[in-house]
């Protein structure tokens, strides 16, 4: 069963703790049984093992002889010597000799003979009278005792024990081996080497039993402290962390239960402060956001209403214009073409209030939208085929239409995607020079329509490019003409007909504006 958080923590401290004891106890143990199988493994083996270890001394003494090929005669003296006992070796140790009873001097004892054999199994030299020509009866027994590095004992009048050890120079090169043949084995040390291996077993064993019992008692009395620590711990946290979750999903008016001046106390009045403060923030947030969200809304009221009331006196005041103009005789030159430039700013008022009209009506979300398929290929020739004459006749700049083949219908609203087509190539022609060029082109493209607008004009600079979107943005080569709002008003309406618009362009060499709308289907 998956238990909840607050009781996996607690487990988890809980046995944590106890982990941790159990290690302690563990490495408290190993080393008591470490320690005392280190002081017993370290004194020395004075029983069977004696033939051996004379054996490796011997070789110690005698293994410059045997490397520097010594006088058979000598070698033979100087192993009689250590099998009589006239000759023991003490090495030095540090700065100070250590004499019988220590384990740095030789001296052999109960001795019958010595035989130095070569690498190739022959003798050299023997503490026999013989010398090289000593030939025991037990003398097969010597290669079994130096195979196997173990005391050999012997049946029979002979020696009671063998042993054998090899000779090894200073490179580390065996050079020989020497056998030791032994009257006698020296029984195992007792008296008081026994008694201290006594002592130190009843020392261990009590030891163990102390740390055994200490142990029990600890694991049972910080197990009992442990859970119910942590059982008050994870209270608390279970508090802080309902807390928190009720703040998460919204209730900021929850607060944590303090009652301890620790770490958590502390932690718990932080946790409330926190939240305290997040609820005067949001309040303030949201009394901010409702007046600023009345103010854009009374804004756009007084857009919508502004431009909505002016089109009706501007649409008299030009046809009092047009009036004017329409009349052959009786009206002075001078006064026709200051009529004529009153004409024109007139037109462009009115095209301004209108996108003006169309964005607010967009924010208010009053537009109104006839969603269907449309043939974008016959809006494209109707725009082109109006537009194209008078382009020439004012501005001395050709535009062409590009229909492919096989277009779907796209879903679109005709009249909107009309004043999106009327906005771009207005433009297109607003910054293309005399004999330049501007291009409709539509084609299918994975399920979409996509129309091209394309110009060789001045192009617009990178830094403007990503801006051009903008309401009321005009970039620097711009800055003279239109009001911003031209293509603001064509990305509100493209997206409103569930499209999008981006724009293409390099300075010089002209600007590409791409419509893509959706298909039906």
């Amino acid at each position: 069963m998956r238990l909840p958080w607050g009781g996996r923590l607690r487990w988890q401290l809980t046995l944590s703790h106890l982990a941790a004891i159990a290690c302690t106890l563990v490495s408290m143990i190993a080393a008591v049984v470490l320690i005392a199988s280190h002081v017993i493994a370290s004194q020395p083996d004075t029983g069977p093992r004696e033939p051996v270890q004379d054996a490796r001394n011997a070789a110690g003494v005698i293994a410059g002889m045997v490397a520097g090929g010594a006088d058979p005669t000598e070698l033979n003296a100087v192993l009689r010597a250590l099998a009589s006992g006239q000759l023991r070796a003490t090495f030095s140790f540090g700065a100070e000799n250590v004499r019988r009873g220590a384990p740095f001097e030789i001296g052999l004892r109960n001795v019958d003979y010595l035989v130095v054999l070569g690498p190739d199994g022959h003798e050299i030299g023997s503490s026999d009278p013989s010398g090289a020509a000593f030939s025991p009866p037990e003398r097969a027994d010597w290669q079994r005792a130096l195979a196997s590095g173990e005391v050999v004992t012997l049946d029979g009048p002979g020696p009671a024990a063998l042993g054998a050890a090899p000779i090894v120079d200073d490179s580390g090169q065996t050079v020989g081996s020497v056998v030791v043949a032994k009257s006698s084995v020296s029984a195992p040390a007792g008296g008081t080497q026994l008694d201290l291996l006594r002592g130190l077993a009843i020392f261990g064993a009590a030891s163990l039993v102390a740390l055994i019992a200490a142990s029990l008692f600890a694991v049972a009395s910080s197990s009992l402290v442990a859970y119910l620590l942590s059982r008050s711990l994870v209270r608390r946290l279970e508090r802080l962390q309902y807390a928190a979750a009720a703040i998460a999903a919204g209730d900021l008016t929850q607060r944590v239960q303090v009652d301890s001046g620790d770490e958590l106390g502390q932690l718990g009045r932080q946790f409330n402060a926190m939240a305290a403060d997040m609820e005067r923030t949001l309040r303030e947030l949201r009394a901010e956001r409702d007046r600023v969200a009345g103010l854009l809304e009374q804004r756009r009221q007084l857009v919508a209403n502004a431009s909505h009331e002016l089109r009706t006196p501007l649409a008299t005041v030009r046809g009092y214009v047009e009036s004017a103009l329409a009349r052959v005789d009786g009206v002075p030159r001078e006064l026709r073409r200051d009529l004529e430039i009153i004409d024109r700013e007139i037109e462009r008022l009115q095209q301004l209030i209108e996108d003006l009209f169309a964005i607010a009506q967009t924010e208010l979300g009053r537009l109104t939208l006839r969603l269907e398929p449309t043939n974008v290929g016959a809006v494209v020739q109707q725009v082109v085929s109006t537009s194209a004459p008078l382009a020439w006749r004012q501005r001395r700049v050709e535009v062409l239409a590009e229909v492919g083949s096989g277009l779907p219908p796209a879903i679109a609203d005709r009249q909107r995607l009309e004043q999106v087509l009327s906005n771009l190539l207005s433009n297109a022609l607003r910054h293309t020079p005399p004999g330049g060029l501007v291009a409709i082109a539509v084609a299918a493209d994975d399920g979409l329509v996509r129309i091209e607008v394309r110009d060789t004009g001045e192009g617009i600079d990178a830094e403007d490019l990503p801006h051009v979107f903008e309401r009321f943005f005009r970039g620097r080569n711009n800055a003279e003409v239109g009001a911003g709002l031209g293509l603001a008003l064509v990305a509100e309406l493209t997206h409103a007909m569930g499209g999008n618009v981006t724009a293409h362009s390099t300075p010089g060499e002209g600007s590409c504006f791409e419509v893509r709308l959706k298909t039906e289907g």
